[in-house]
C-alpha cells in the first residue's frame, strides 16, 4: 500500500513511536493500547477462602458427668444381698451407666434367639458369686430402679465379642493368642439384628438404651482382628474401615432420640505391631463416619497394674489425665473437619493403685477441658481383667479412690476441690 506525501512523515512517525514503546506494549498484553489509551489496573488475583473452623464447644454445666461400668444387677439394689456396697454405688448418683453386651456369651448358636438370663462373665470367684438368673436383663431391670428413684443413669450399651457363626474372615496379622472368632469382624446382618434384638429387650424391661457404641475397643486385637495388613505397626491399620461398616449400621439401626457414640479405644499412645494407635485409628476412619453426630470415647488407664503379685506403683497426679493421649486424640478428630467439634467422653478410666490423689487429679482436669463432657469408671468392684475398681472383690474394702468419684456424685455445678 502506498501513502499520499502528505500523510507519509506521519505516518513514518507514529511507526517510529510504536517501535519506541515497544517493551511498554509488551509489558501490557492484557492491555494492548497502553499507554496511549487509559486502561483499568489489573485485578489481584481470585482467593479461595479458608475453611471456617468448626464451632468451638461450649462448655454446659455441670463441667464432668459421671459414670459407671457395672455388670452385677445386686450392686444396684439397695435392698439386695449386697446392700452395703449397693448404697455406695446409688450414692454416685451417675449421670450414665455403661452397659457391656457380649454378643458370644448371649447368642452362641445362630439357631438360637439370644438368652438374656445367663450370667455376665467374669466375675470375681469371692463371695458374693455370680448367680445364673442375673443376667441382662436383670440388669436393666436393676438400673430401671435406679432410674425411677435417683433419675439419670442413662444407658449406653456397647456389645463385643463376635459369635463363631457370625464371623467373617478378613486376612491380615493376626496375634496368635488372639486368633479366635470372638475377635473376628461380625456379618453386617446379623449384627444389625442382634442390635435390635437389644432394643426389643429394653422394650420389655420397660427401659431405653439412649446411647449406643458400635463395638468395644476396635483398636485392640483382642476385639477386633486382623489390625494391620502385615505385621509391621509402620504398615496401614485395615481395622478402622472395617470398623466403619460397623458404625453405619449401629447408625442405620438407631431409633428417634437414640445417639451413637463411636470409639471406646483402647488407650494406645501411637502405632502397634498388632493394634493401632488412638489417633492412627481416627486419622484411618471415613470422614463421613468421623463426623456422625454424638461424641467420641476414649478409654483412659491411670498408672500401670502390678507385675508378679508385686502391688501396683503409685500413679503421679501430674500425668494423671494423659494428656499426650488425649490431645492426640483431639488433635485426629478435628483434622477430619466436621462441621462441629467432637466432644470426648472417657469411656472407661480408674486407677490401678487404688488411692485418691491421682483419680482426683485426672477427673478435675478433665472438668476443666472444654472438650471433656464425661468420664466413666471401670468397674465399681474390683475385676480380674483390669483391677481398677472402687471396692475390694469381696465387697468389704472401699478403696480410697472412691473418694474422687464421689466429690463429683450427681454433677456438681462447679468443679469439686481435691477430696484427698
Amino acid at each position: 500500500m502506498r501513502y499520499p506525501r502528505a500523510i507519509l512523515p506521519v505516518a513514518l512517525a507514529v511507526i517510529a513511536g510504536s517501535a519506541a514503546l515497544g517493551p511498554s506494549l509488551a509489558g501490557a498484553r492484557s492491555c494492548p493500547l497502553a499507554p496511549l489509551i487509559p486502561c483499568d489496573p489489573p485485578r489481584p488475583p481470585a482467593v479461595t477462602p479458608a475453611p471456617e473452623p468448626a464451632p468451638a464447644p461450649v462448655k454446659l454445666k455441670p463441667p464432668l458427668s459421671i459414670g459407671l461400668t457395672e455388670g452385677d444387677p445386686r450392686l444396684l439394689v439397695a435392698d439386695g444381698t449386697a446392700s452395703r456396697a449397693a448404697a455406695k454405688v446409688a450414692a454416685l448418683r451417675p449421670a450414665y451407666v455403661r452397659v457391656l453386651v457380649p454378643w458370644e456369651r448371649f447368642q452362641p448358636r445362630a439357631a438360637q434367639k439370644p438368652n438374656w438370663d445367663v450370667p455376665p462373665g467374669g466375675c470375681p470367684a469371692a463371695a458374693p458369686r455370680c448367680a445364673s438368673e442375673r443376667g441382662l436383663r436383670e440388669l436393666l431391670r436393676a438400673i430401671r430402679r435406679r432410674q425411677d428413684a435417683d433419675g439419670g443413669w442413662k444407658i449406653l450399651v456397647v456389645p463385643y465379642f463376635t459369635p463363631p457363626w457370625a464371623a467373617t474372615r478378613i486376612t491380615g496379622c493376626q496375634r496368635p493368642r488372639n486368633r479366635h472368632a470372638r475377635a473376628q469382624m461380625p456379618r453386617i446382618a446379623p449384627y444389625r439384628r442382634f442390635l435390635r434384638r437389644l432394643n426389643a429387650l429394653a422394650d420389655t424391661v420397660g427401659v431405653k438404651i439412649d446411647y449406643v457404641t458400635p463395638w468395644n475397643e476396635p483398636n485392640y486385637p483382642a476385639f477386633l482382628q486382623p489390625q494391620r495388613a502385615t505385621c509391621d505397626r509402620r504398615s496401614k491399620a485395615i481395622a478402622p474401615p472395617a470398623y466403619a461398616k460397623l458404625a453405619r449400621a449401629a447408625h442405620q439401626e438407631l431409633r428417634s432420640g437414640q445417639t451413637l457414640v463411636l470409639g471406646s479405644l483402647a488407650g494406645f499412645v501411637g502405632p502397634r505391631k498388632y493394634g493401632a494407635g488412638a489417633a492412627e485409628f481416627i486419622d484411618g476412619l471415613p470422614r463421613d463416619v468421623a463426623c456422625l453426630d454424638g461424641p467420641f470415647a476414649q478409654h483412659a488407664y491411670i498408672g500401670e497394674p502390678g507385675r508378679r503379685g508385686r502391688a501396683p506403683v503409685r500413679a503421679n497426679p501430674a500425668s494423671a489425665a494423659r494428656h499426650d493421649l488425649i490431645d492426640d486424640v483431639l488433635d485426629a478428630l478435628d483434622a477430619k473437619g466436621c462441621s462441629q467439634a467432637k466432644q470426648l467422653w472417657i469411656a472407661e478410666t480408674g486407677t490401678f493403685d487404688h488411692h485418691c490423689e491421682a483419680m482426683s487429679a485426672a477427673l478435675r482436669s478433665w472438668a476443666d477441658n472444654d472438650r471433656i463432657d464425661a468420664a466413666f469408671q471401670y468397674t465399681f468392684r474390683e475385676a480380674q481383667a483390669f483391677p481398677v475398681g472402687l471396692v475390694s472383690p469381696s465387697l468389704r474394702k472401699t478403696y480410697k479412690s472412691y473418694r474422687a468419684w464421689f466429690a463429683f456424685a450427681g454433677g456438681p455445678e462447679k468443679v469439686p476441690p481435691n477430696p484427698c
